[in-house]
Parts: structure tokens; sequence; C-alpha cells
């Protein structure tokens, strides 16, 4: 058997070489594509797009709100003051009317009102007998 020419080997490994190219082209496209893979740092939108929620200062706080499934409108709390005001949008009329306001004073005095089982007090009791147990442990 004679060996094989310079050229000729010359060219297989030319080949070779593109072929391992292509295939590492595939596999980087295929990981690219994947939706979990980010090349680049997430750019910021602009900055109307990537605000919060709610805007305020100073004490006074403005939160838009959706009271149905169709109706929206936007709540107001005044920290000073101690307000919670409700406003909802009437399209058809083309208004924003007050439906809602009262004071959260005393509200954040209350320890429990309205609340269902379990209460705070059994709650306490719950946590209370579950350390017990875990300091019970050797």
């Amino acid at each position: 058997m004679q060996p094989a020419s310079p050229s000729r080997t010359n060219r297989s490994i030319v080949v070779a070489l593109y072929m391992n190219a292509g295939v590492l082209a595939l596999i980087a496209v295929v990981l690219l594509n994947r939706s979990d893979v980010k090349l680049l740092p997430e750019l910021p939108a602009a900055y109307g797009q990537n605000q919060p929620a709610f805007a305020g200062g100073a004490g006074l706080f403005i939160v838009p709100g959706q009271f149905a499934s169709n109706t929206f409108g936007c709540y107001l709390m005044d920290v000073d003051a101690q307000t919670l005001a409700a406003y909802q949008w009437f399209p058809g009329e083309k208004k924003l009317r007050l439906v809602a306001a009262r004071s959260f004073r005393h509200d954040r005095m209350l320890g429990e009102f309205n609340t269902d089982a379990p209460s705070p007090p059994e709650v306490k009791a719950l946590l209370d007998k579950q350390n017990e147990a875990v300091r019970g442990k050797p």
C-alpha cells in the first residue's frame, strides 16, 4: 500500500476541521436558543416602563387598583393624616369619583379583628409547642 499524498492528507484534515466547526456552530445555536440562557446582561427598559406600580412622596402615595373584573381606579394613601381613599373611574361618564374613604389611625392598634382560625393566640401556642419539641431533642 502506498502512503497518502501530502495534499490528499491536508485536504482530509481541512474537511474534518470544517465538519468539527460546523458541529460546534450547531451546538452553539441550540444552546443560545434556550430560554434560560442570557448572553448579554438585561438592559433596563425606558424609565417610564420600569417604574413600580405606585408613586408617591412626602407621605402621599397613589396606587392603581382593580375593583372588579372590568372596574378600575386608584387608591390614595396619606401617611401623615393616616387616611386611605378609593377613587373609581367611570368610563361612560369620563369621571373619577371618590367611592370610599376612611382613617386607619385606630385600625393599626387592633391586634385581632375579623380573623379566622387559627387566631393569633392559637398560632403562638402552636409555635411554642413546636419550639418546645425542638429544644427537648438531644
